[in-house]
């Protein structure tokens, strides 16, 4: 046991001596790292369409479907990436309204693969649209414009008619104008006629001081003539009218006759409708006209020409004659009354013939007014007569009998 001891000893002190340089610990040898063989990348094959000219496949890294907005149409493309950034690029596109790009890997998986086109929730132009914002607004004016004539127009009429109460007025200032015009408004002669007849106000149609119903007018063929001048057929406002033309020299027996049929309550279905007079200048010569209703028909003494009557055709012109003639001659009493008036000019060539087979009295230019107060007869100064030969007896010795009015 000692002897074992002893000699453990002299071998730790034998290891302490031994220089430490002459000890080597083992080296360790790492491992060589191991060299990786680069695989050549995937090529696929896809469909084409609309980018590879005539061919229906190419080959690439990837493959791509899009849709594409040209020309107002969407157009589907198909095709293959050959590089590794244009098809990062390319396919990292952001979907729009007018481009959506999807790619795929695999043998021909484009094929089969369907891209719409995102709708960002904003309409895009379209020509047809520049039409509508063009032409709405406009036909939107149009029709108000219209609206706006036509109430126009019906407020206009509505207005002309109420203007009838103040007659009195506008009679007063038509008399101190001498010329006086019918206030028509937009209405017929007809419903004038209708309307003159059962407004009320005494004095026939009703007047407006106006001179341009000559420019309204539109002569038409002649049909008769007098000494005072010629009657011509008229169209004034879609309606025929009789234009009675006064020479200048005849100025006495137009204002005279104007101032008879403006006379108040003349009005009468035997009388012959005055509806205006007015001064015009034709060819260089004043004219003076007196717009009257116009009857087809004509003279009474023009029907008997090419006709003979039968008894009720005889007795009906003979009644409304004498109706006429009663209605003149009658005085109605009145702040605003009717005076006696006298003919003193009536024959057949001023008796009109009516379409309802009546007669109606026409051509006042000599007629003569009297008035019960104050006894005052109303002469025109007018040197011309009547016709002789139907002519009362004081007429044709030039001296009228006031006592027989």
């Amino acid at each position: 046991m000692e002897s074992n001891a002893v000699w453990t000893l002299l071998m730790m002190l034998l290891l302490s001596i031994w220089p430490a340089s002459t000890v080597q610990e083992p080296e360790l040898i790492s491992p060589e790292p191991e060299t990786k063989v680069e695989q050549p990348p995937q090529v696929y094959e896809c469909a084409c369409a609309g980018t590879c000219g005539n061919k229906k496949h190419c080959h690439g890294l990837s493959c791509f479907a899009a849709a594409v907005l040209e020309q107002d149409r969407v157009v589907q493309k198909l095709g293959c990436l050959r590089d590794a950034e244009q098809s990062g690029m390319i396919c990292r596109t952001s979907p729009s309204d007018l481009l959506v790009v999807r790619c795929c890997v695999g043998h021909l998986c484009n094929q089969n693969l369907t891209v719409v086109l995102e709708d960002d929730g904003e309409t895009s132009f379209r020509p047809w649209m520049l039409v509508v914002l063009v032409a709405g607004p406009c036909l939107l004016l149009c029709g108000v414009a219209i609206t706006v004539l036509v109430l126009h127009k019906a407020v206009g009429k509505n207005r002309a008619w109420g203007g009838v109460a103040s007659g009195q007025d506008v009679e007063r200032a038509a008399v101190t104008e001498g010329l006086v015009a019918s206030n028509m408004g937009d209405g017929t002669l007809e419903d004038l006629m209708d309307h003159s007849c059962t407004s009320g106000s005494g004095s026939g149609l009703p007047f407006l001081v106006q001179r341009t119903v000559a420019r309204q007018i539109t002569l038409m063929e002649c049909i008769g003539k007098g000494r005072y001048g010629e009657v011509r057929r008229g169209v004034w406002q879609c309606t025929n009218v009789a234009v009675k033309i006064f020479s200048s020299r005849d100025e006495k027996s137009w204002c005279r006759e104007t101032e008879i049929y403006n006379t108040v309550l003349l009005q009468h279905e035997n009388i012959l409708a005055f509806i205006a007079s007015d001064m015009t200048s034709r060819n260089s010569s004043t004219q003076l006209w007196l717009i009257t209703q116009y009857h087809e028909s004509g003279s009474l003494y023009d029907w008997l020409q090419h006709r003979s009557l039968e008894t009720p055709a005889c007795l009906r012109f003979v009644l409304s004659t004498a109706t006429g003639l009663v209605h003149l001659h009658s005085e109605v009493l009145g702040t605003r009354g009717k005076p006696a008036i006298a003919h003193r000019d009536l024959k057949s060539k001023n008796i009109l013939v009516r379409s309802n087979g009546t007669c109606c009295i026409a051509d006042l230019g000599l007629a003569v007014m009297h008035t019960q107060e104050g006894d005052r007869l109303d002469v025109a100064m007018n040197p011309r007569v009547g016709t002789v030969r139907y002519m009362a007896p004081e007429g044709s010795r030039r001296k009228l009998a006031t006592g027989l009015l």
